[in-house]
């Protein structure tokens, strides 16, 4: 009798990497917070560099969860039998992915634009950062323990074995931290752009400021 083929499918796999990834995004969120909480203006050159770090294993994270969330919903069987998400989580997911896409996209636009597009990045930019630091926080509740057990289990020889594609896993995690240092250490060189932004309330649009009464 033959053995049928085994399913290209892997939940378990995805759940690791996701664990995985997100255990690197905290560490650097916390770093980052660091530098808002000791001072922005003394430590914005760091804030930017590891805003830069974020990035690609930021898109790794939606990259994992939006599989999951695109193999569950779509009825694949091995998706469907790991269960649902907790539904309080499933209803903030679109606002964390929306305000990631704001804070990172305004975080990069900061240092592109100029004139009303860069104040409307700068509007945008602190009220993301304070909506994804609250999300990330009840998501890091919800799945902290059981992201660093699973983790663990793709650290651990034995359990490592039990999920196939654990070389990938770690190699495609190691390319988003790697992509992510490059990124930031490539932008360095550019860092004016964003240490040195003009004062809010200095030349809108290319305008001179009005002279004083």
């Amino acid at each position: 009798m033959e053995k049928s083929p085994p399913s290209r499918l892997n939940p378990d796999g995805n759940e690791r990497l996701t664990a995985a990834v997100g255990l690197v995004l905290v560490v650097l969120t916390v770093v980052e917070l660091a530098t808002l909480l000791l001072g922005l203006h003394q430590f914005l050159s760091l804030h930017v560099f590891i805003g830069f770090v974020l990035i690609p294993p930021v898109l790794l994270k939606l990259a994992s969860t939006g599989w999951r969330f695109m193999r569950y919903y779509t009825r694949s069987e091995p998706y469907r039998s790991k269960g649902a998400p907790q539904l309080t989580m499933r209803l903030l997911a679109p606002l964390l992915v929306a305000s990631t896409v704001v804070l990172f996209g305004s975080g990069v636009a900061m240092g592109i634009l100029h004139g009303h597009s860069l104040a409307v990045a700068r509007q945008l930019h602190g009220p993301a950062s304070v909506i994804w630091l609250i999300l990330l926080g009840v998501h890091v509740l919800a799945y902290l323990k059981r992201a660093l057990i699973s983790s663990t289990h793709d650290i651990t020889a034995v359990s490592r074995a039990s999920v196939r594609g654990a070389s990938v896993r770690s190699y495609v995690l190691a390319v988003a931290i790697v992509a992510g240092v490059v990124v930031g250490a490539a932008t360095v060189p550019a860092q004016h752009a964003w240490v040195h932004l003009p004062r809010k309330h200095d030349h809108r649009d290319g305008a001179a400021p009005a002279p004083p009464r």
